[in-house]
């Protein structure tokens, strides 16, 4: 008879292996997205440090310790997509353990393991684990600072608040929205106060220092930000958002959404008292609420909220859901919900392209940049330019230009497509009889085929979600 232990073990590692795979598996299968392409931008190693710092200040919104780090990254293994992908990869990967020991912090059981189960196969981790953005990096560091501070409050060893302070600094040097970790840490002390629980001296003068350095370091970057808002291109959320909470991205569809958002409302009503209990859950469903709400809230003077920009609430969602699975008493209710909750997050990796891809032909997802260029290339007419009138500003548009122009540039040069020309929207003139336009459906949606509508079109072509024609030139 096989043990239990052994099967959910075995299960555990089958997992992790999966998992990694996954993060690794046809990274490079998609070309670059526009965000990925500032990236690439930015951490031109042929740039000395001040340089890259200024097409930072010009383009990014997020501060530099990301693009620091794939800036050198570049330097030391070549200017390559690939580079800044891989690190994403690897970061999601250390994520898996990570979030296996920051729930193993919190509970002395098995709870873990379900854990790891849950994070390896997250849709929406294992997608950006493989794109050239700060967010993996975020999720990791989120989840580093969160043990530290669990393992404070367990051990009261003063390195640990040393490292806390480290890992925010970490933080917020890598996405603003980090911001709500903090506070959502910092909401413990005023629980204690108000249930007359001791709080530590210590913890406090930790938190007020490193809420005082957060503070002045998000006031220097933004101070000196050129960009402005121009980059902020969100909306406030629609009414179907607040039915769902984005759980639908989260978890690969709007069924499995609801399903899990659904359990996650349930076992916090139902074991609310054990919850309320413990210091590290108070801290986590702290971070569940403030993670909608802040961004919410704000989003009134200006609309800032997406899924990806609060990916730490995974941390919150899977680590509750796992640690109060396992508090259930009824051991029947209890094994029928782990059991459950694996199936239908296995069951569905089979309508994800992540395993699709390994018995039928990988969709793209992304604009097919390569292929497009290969098709000019292969033409009579060697031209062409990429509509940018997305950008709202003027400056935009030359930032964009060159941001285009920086990709598209390494890849003819890869392919060798010495004769293309790739055109600034302000140079087209009598000079060019006919340009091909290259326009992103995930940029404009149908209005690629409205911006060219009142032109003369001599070819169109579709690469998945890149509209490519050739026009006339009046």
């Amino acid at each position: 008879m096989v043990n239990s232990n052994s099967l959910i073990n075995f299960i555990l590692f089958i997992s992790l292996i999966i998992g990694i795979f996954l993060r690794l598996f046809n990274i490079n299968y998609d070309d670059l997205w526009i965000d990925e392409m500032a990236t690439f931008w930015v951490t031109d190693p042929s740039l000395n440090f001040s340089e890259m710092i200024e097409r930072h200040k010009a383009t990014e919104l997020a501060p530099q310790f990301y693009y620091f780090i794939i800036y050198l990254l570049h330097k030391i293994f070549g200017y390559d997509p690939g580079v800044g992908r891989y690190f994403s990869s690897f970061v999601g990967i250390l994520s898996i353990f990570s979030s296996g020991y920051l729930i193993k912090t919190i509970v002395k059981n098995n709870t873990y393991k379900l854990g790891i189960f849950l994070i390896s196969f997250n849709v929406f981790l294992i997608s950006y684990s493989m794109e050239m953005r700060t967010y993996m990096l975020m999720f990791f560091i989120a989840t580093l600072s969160l043990i530290t501070i669990f393992k404070y409050l367990e051990r009261k060893k003063n390195y640990l608040l040393f490292l806390f302070f480290i890992t925010q600094i970490c933080l917020t040097l890598t996405h603003p929205f980090s911001l709500i970790i903090f506070a959502s840490i910092s909401i413990l002390p005023i629980y204690q106060y108000i249930n007359k629980h001791p709080i530590d001296k210590n913890f406090l003068i930790t938190l007020a220092i490193t809420g005082f350095s957060i503070l002045m370091i998000t006031y220097l970057h933004y101070s000196n930000l050129k960009i402005g808002g121009d980059y902020l291109w969100n909306e406030q959320p629609s009414l179907k958002f607040y039915t769902n909470f984005y759980f639908s991205q989260y978890f690969g569809s709007r069924l499995l959404g609801i399903i899990h958002l659904l359990l996650l409302l349930f076992l916090i009503f139902k074991l609310r008292t054990f919850l309320f209990k413990n210091y590290y859950l108070i801290i986590l469903l702290s971070l569940l609420i403030l993670s909608y709400f802040v961004p919410l809230v704000y989003g009134i003077y200006k609309p800032i909220i997406t899924s990806k920009y609060i990916i730490f609430v995974l941390i919150p969602i899977i680590i509750l859901l796992s640690v109060l699975i396992y508090e259930i008493k009824n051991k029947i209710i209890k094994n029928f919900l782990i059991s459950f909750i694996i199936l239908i997050t296995f069951a569905n990796q089979f309508m994800e392209q992540n395993f699709k891809q390994l018995f039928e032909d990988r969709k793209y997802f992304k604009p097919q940049y390569n292929l497009a260029l290969q098709f000019i290339n292969d033409s009579n007419n060697k031209n062409y330019y990429v509509d940018l009138n997305f950008a709202k500003t003027e400056n935009l548009k030359k930032n964009y230009f060159l941001i285009y122009k920086n990709y598209l540039n390494f890849i003819s040069k890869q392919n060798k497509y010495s004769q293309l020309k790739y055109i600034s929207n302000n140079k087209i003139n009598n000079e060019y009889k006919k340009l091909w336009i290259l326009c992103s459906y995930l940029v404009y949606g149908e209005n690629c085929k409205k911006i060219i509508s009142d032109q003369t079109i001599l070819e169109e072509k579709q690469f998945q979600n890149l509209y490519l024609t050739l026009v006339k030139v009046d």
